[in-house]
């Protein structure tokens, strides 16, 4: 599998999200059951295309994370996609308002678009907008280098 192309089971009825490190309640919640309650616009163009204004809905991943109970140490977070080989490190404030989209322009988004959750950072380059999210590692200390998946997601991605 590769970050480029979507998992064949992308199912948001199965699908699973957890936040879970430097936390003092782990949780998980399905796809289905995030709220859909939290709404952005946000530009997709990667690589080249053409900017278009879409109706991104979800959840705010601080909301999440404030659910699980952050360490007063926690400053930091892993996004892992579905594929092992894909993660993005963030500092914790910049992710607080980053989006876990659910919706796309009112209709569950497609696979091959990220869904059923992709990140949505504001001003983020694209390998940072991570597609099929699984999970949220909150960490006290940064990731390493050989954590995040910059150097390993295609042009396209």
């Amino acid at each position: 599998m590769s970050h480029s192309e979507p998992p064949a089971d992308a199912d948001p009825d199965r699908w699973t999200l957890t936040v879970d490190g430097a936390v003092a309640d782990p949780l998980s919640v399905s796809a289905a059951a995030l709220a859909a309650d939290d709404a952005m616009r946000s530009s997709t163009a990667c690589a080249g295309e053409t900017a278009t204004e879409r109706a991104w809905q979800g959840v705010r991943v601080g909301t999440l994370v404030d659910r699980a109970a952050p360490d007063a140490a926690a400053a930091h977070a892993l996004v892992h996609s579905v594929d092992p080989e894909y993660a993005c490190g963030f500092a914790l404030d910049r992710l607080r308002s980053a989006l876990l989209a659910v919706r796309l322009d009112g209709e569950p988004i497609p696979a091959e678009r990220g869904g059923p959750v992709r990140l949505l950072v504001p001003d983020a380059d694209c390998w940072e907008r991570v597609k099929w999210v699984t999970r949220i590692d909150v960490l006290t200390d940064p990731p390493g280098e050989a954590d995040t998946a910059r150097d390993r997601v295609p042009a396209d991605g």
